[in-house]
């Protein structure tokens, strides 16, 4: 080795803004061969499409692996587009949502722009404000009391993006489609609604097909949730023509795989399997929340396949998410903000649910 390098210090070539940086935190993550129970990551309990291994191997059998993928992701785009009555070319295919939000945000976020959201809201947003590493300021508007958004403020703010999660996480609640789109028209900037927990409600809450009247009006979407491919990172991005056109610039080349692609599209068409695990997942919430309430937590209603729920009086939020985890338990805590009075909890299988409230039980 030369002897001149061997003191080099890489730090001194970082970029000062990123020495200060807050990373983003998942969920932790255990050993797949473990048997923990895993409630933290709003992960769907049950299996994908059984589809999907049949159109997997059509793609090794045909030898497809050595080939590039389709740098559009065309047919899963096309398959998006027949459902929503929109130009294929309003959908951009990206590596997981948070690829979408990356590239929405390096698009439109300058030096000294603001970025305005819900507090709290999905945790990525100022983390993103702070990796584009351009100055620009990340502006939360707190919650009302009872942890719906504060439209008026929401309104009366200023900022180049707004971005906010519909459901809302971590609290799982949804705000109305029509007070949503109020905000939409009267913010000045760019507004995203972050779907990644649409199909746990009504199916006509999205505002995909609002994109169409409302210029400024992004909505993104992930296969990771209600269609049990968290393991995969597929999603995507819809707006207008000319904004899909600027942000699709400065995607990779091939950002997602051909196999990505196919088991995308092989889980999207499969709507019954979807709709029957779909139902699954709401029934066990259902169920969840009233054997948890019957215990003295408060649980506003959920529209996501989590619940977001307040420990009676006394009881210690951190305490009982240490002492599930313990019990290889994993559930949600967040330790600031209006966050710490609560843990949140994915729904799981009925078995793993039944696990969980007993386990509870012989905690409290």
């Amino acid at each position: 080795m030369d002897s001149s390098k061997q003191n080099f210090n890489p730090e001194s070539f970082i970029r000062k803004e990123l020495i200060s940086f807050s990373p983003y935190t998942p969920g932790e993550q255990p050993a797949l061969s473990t048997s923990t129970i895993k409630l933290n990551t709003n992960e769907n309990p049950y299996p994908p499409s059984p589809k999907i291994q049949k159109a997997v191997e059509e793609v090794i059998q045909k030898g497809l692996l050595r080939k590039y993928p389709n740098y559009h992701s065309r047919t899963l785009q096309e398959l998006i587009a027949k459902d929503y009555d929109l130009d294929p070319n309003q959908i951009l295919v990206t590596n997981g949502s948070d690829e979408a939000l990356r590239l929405l945000f390096q698009t439109f976020v300058g030096p000294g722009d603001v970025v305005v959201a819900p507090d709290p809201t999905y945790s990525y947003y100022p983390v993103l404000t702070e990796q584009m590493m351009v100055g620009a300021k990340y502006q939360p508007i707190p919650l009302l009391e009872n942890l719906h958004f504060d439209f008026e403020s929401l309104k009366k703010s200023k900022g180049k993006l707004l971005c906010f999660a519909h459901p809302n996480a971590p609290t799982g609640i949804e705000e109305p489609k029509e007070t949503l789109l109020e905000l939409v028209q009267t913010f000045p900037g760019l507004v995203l609604s972050d779907e990644a927990y649409i199909d746990f409600t009504n199916e006509t809450a999205s505002l995909i097909p609002d994109t169409k009247d409302h210029p400024n009006l992004l909505v993104s979407r992930t296969f990771s949730k209600s269609f049990a491919l968290a393991g995969l990172r597929v999603g995507y991005l819809v707006g207008s023509l000319q904004t899909i056109s600027w942000i699709r610039k400065l995607k990779d080349s091939y950002n997602v795989g051909i196999l990505d692609q196919v088991i995308a599209e092989t889980s999207y068409a499969d709507k019954e399997y979807f709709k029957e695990k779909r139902n699954l997942v709401l029934t066990e919430r259902s169920r969840l929340k009233s054997n948890l309430e019957s215990l003295g937590f408060w649980i506003p209603e959920s529209s996501t396949n989590f619940l977001f729920c307040k420990p009676k009086p006394g009881v210690s939020p951190e305490e009982l998410y240490l002492s599930l985890k313990e019990k290889n338990i994993l559930i949600r805590y967040f330790s600031y903000g209006v966050s710490k009075d609560y843990i949140r909890i994915t729904i799981g299988t009925k078995e793993e649910n039944d696990t969980l409230f007993q386990t509870i039980q012989t905690l409290l």
